[in-house]
């Protein structure tokens, strides 16, 4: 359980969107049985990723306490609370029993989620390793949450127009607001040759640049509204949600190097409000 608590940021990064997909694609029309059986298939195969994450990087990360960041070599891994035997176990179980549930749903869940396992094991496994190169690390997990956004939608039956809408609102976000977390590892990263987009463009750009992406995601939410003939609330919504992560995250402009203060803002602040803007697109069914 420490270590589910450890990596919950799956839930809300890869299982609460797969949940809200679900409802746009069915429309509301959802059984219980559905939502347990999405929930837990996502949350399983996520965690076993993320899990066999941890397990290749624990060298790297236990470096990152000498670096001034010490949340990652704080995880109950890091801190021998939990061998690696046991972790390995559980990966297995936790994807296994994460795809049989998925197969329990339709062959759309259980492809999507197996493509999501592929992925996360490119990521962390050399010699290939995507983590480390540029770009490909924001690519896979742009790629995961897009996959558990189409998870959702194949459970829920149909591809709609609001599933298309989340799927590019949900990558942008990744790939422009997701590398703020990247920023305390800075250090870390640097060490280990990681290279993250902090890593490579530097801290301050990092932070325009999720600046930049949320700005456009505004547009894009006008763009869903013209388009694809939704309602105004969307926009609105869209833009006052945008807005408020723009204002959270514009102070680590200069205090990008606060460890303690950037962390607060990404887990505190952005992610909170990234769990509010996947909601946004539910008000396209509404009327």
């Amino acid at each position: 359980m420490e270590c589910v608590v450890s990596r919950k940021i799956v839930f809300f990064i890869y299982t609460w969107p797969a949940l809200i997909c679900l409802v746009i694609a069915s429309r509301g029309a959802i059984t219980i049985s559905e939502v347990l059986l999405l929930v837990s298939a996502v949350s399983l195969v996520g965690l076993a990723v993320y899990f066999y994450n941890d397990i290749m990087d624990l060298e790297d990360d236990l470096k990152t306490i000498e670096l001034g960041n010490q949340m990652k070599g704080l995880r109950p891994l890091g801190q021998k609370r939990v061998s690696k035997d046991a972790l390995s176990k559980f990966i297995i179980f936790s994807a296994a029993l994460g795809l049989l549930l998925a197969s329990l749903l339709n062959m759309g869940v259980l492809i999507t989620l197996s493509l999501y396992i592929i992925l996360g094991v490119l990521y962390s496994t050399e010699p290939v390793r995507l983590k480390k190169r540029f770009l490909f690390k924001q690519l896979v997990i742009a790629s995961g949450c897009v996959l558990s956004i189409l998870a959702g939608a194949f459970a829920g039956g149909q591809i709609t127009p609001l599933v298309i809408f989340l799927v590019f609102m949900d990558f942008a976000l990744a790939m422009g607001v997701n590398p703020l977390v990247d920023i305390p590892d800075l250090m870390g990263d640097r060490a280990a040759g990681v290279r993250t987009i902090p890593a490579v463009i530097g801290p301050s750009m990092t932070v325009r640049f999720a600046i930049a992406v949320l700005t456009g995601i505004v547009g894009g939410g006008f763009i869903g509204y013209l388009g694809f003939g939704l309602n105004i609330a969307l926009p609105l919504l869209v833009t006052l949600v945008a807005g408020a992560l723009i204002y959270v995250i514009t102070p680590l402009l200069s205090r990008y190097d606060d460890i303690v203060f950037t962390n607060f803002v990404v887990f505190k602040r952005v992610v909170p409000l990234y769990m509010i803007v996947q909601i946004v697109p539910l008000v396209g069914i509404l009327f």
